[in-house]
């Protein structure tokens, strides 16, 4: 079997807004095949970047766009092929979009795998441990905390046992925003995980004052309050909030979780399927955090494409707190898929099906792609 094509396609809402939601564009890859199989995936990031790192023609041999590096190859060979995107990029990337890039095709090669063997994805990688994961709603905070709380309501109607609201109102204020957390919490109960996303860079000081202050709303975790470069930071933060700290969604590649972890302190890392390196790349992560007795609960805030995907990996870890699942009314989201993931009395089950176990809705697609 060869490869023939890789393909990527921008799906584009008509009005993208500046707001923390990055599933309002995004980069679907489609590996084609000599014998006529095709694996899906997708690239958490700008889209244009990536596909322009997709498409790029040969400019040396360290510089090399990925679609013609891997076109006449043997899908099979995953990790081999993975080698050789991340060799020939060198000068240009190594990190960043061109390893969201690299995420997209990574997760098409599974799929594809998965379809040639006739197994789900988990299956090739030693198996599941569950059939199923708990969800957390994922959704943005707004402006206004009448209407966050009224989106807490809805989400605790729609069978949602845990729940996170991030960016929005949120970082501009630490004590407005532990009273808008306190009043949260007192609207969904005790008995509800809450998890808070900052999402933009505050003060040291004001991240271990929202520490202190959601110990109080029996915060699940803290997401995101500093710069992803402030390792010193976070290991100064993580030592001293009583309300566990998570990040990690904007690392790319295994090497900066092992700094958040031994230098920075982190016990709960969020790499994101599909920008790290794909689901290859997430399994290297998955052993590091374990051997440092770390959680890894991934960020995935996208498609079902990426839902589905990192159900695969969650399917195998030993230990899978939370899905994190993206919560907002949006088709790029909920309806990219034949049949969309859904949440049934707080848990998403993992696809059986060959490959990622999906199927791409074309009518979505056609609406929404995007051509310049």
């Amino acid at each position: 079997m060869k490869i023939t094509d890789i393909e990527g396609i921008i799906l584009r809402l008509p009005v993208v807004r500046a707001i923390g939601d990055g599933c309002q564009s995004v980069l679907l890859i489609r590996v084609h095949t000599d014998e006529g199989l095709v694996g899906i995936g997708e690239a958490h990031t700008n889209p244009l970047v990536s596909k322009a790192i997709l498409d790029a023609p040969l400019c040396s041999v360290s510089a090399e766009g990925l679609r013609s590096l891997l076109i006449g190859e043997d899908p099979r060979d995953i990790g081999r092929l993975w080698d050789k995107m991340y060799k020939h990029s060198a000068t240009y990337g190594r990190r960043g979009a061109l390893m969201h890039a690299i995420s997209g095709i990574d997760i098409a090669l599974w799929d594809l795998l998965g379809k040639i063997a006739g197994l789900p994805v988990h299956r090739l990688l030693g198996g599941p441990r569950r059939d199923a994961v708990r969800a957390y709603a994922s959704d943005l905070s707004q402006p206004d905390l009448g209407d966050t709380i009224a989106l807490a309501r809805r989400h605790c109607e729609a069978g949602f046992r845990a729940m996170k609201f991030g960016w929005g109102g949120l970082g501009q204020d630490p004590r407005a925003d532990a009273r808008a957390v306190a009043a949260i919490r007192a609207e969904i109960g005790d008995a509800m995980d809450l998890m808070i996303d900052i999402g933009v860079p505050m003060p040291l000081d004001d991240a271990l004052y929202l520490g202190r202050a959601f110990a109080d709303s029996g915060v699940y975790f803290l997401e995101e309050p500093l710069s992803p470069d402030d390792v010193a930071g976070f290991a100064r933060l993580v030592a001293q909030s009583p309300t566990p700290i998570a990040t990690g969604e904007k690392e790319t590649t295994q090497y900066p979780y092992l700094d958040l972890m031994d230098r920075g302190g982190l016990r709960i890392i969020q790499p994101d399927v599909a920008r790290v390196g794909g689901i290859s790349e997430t399994l290297r992560i998955l052993h590091h955090a374990e051997a440092r007795g770390a959680r890894v609960i991934p960020h995935c805030w996208s498609t079902d494409i990426l839902v589905a995907a990192t159900l695969q990996v969650l399917a195998v870890q030993r230990d899978a707190p939370y899905l994190e699942f993206n919560a907002t009314d949006n088709p790029l989201r909920t309806d990219l898929l034949a049949e969309p993931m859904r949440v049934v009395d707080g848990f998403v089950r993992v696809p059986d099906g060959p490959g990622l176990g999906i199927t791409l809705n074309d009518d979505t697609i056609a609406r929404y792609r995007w051509t310049g």
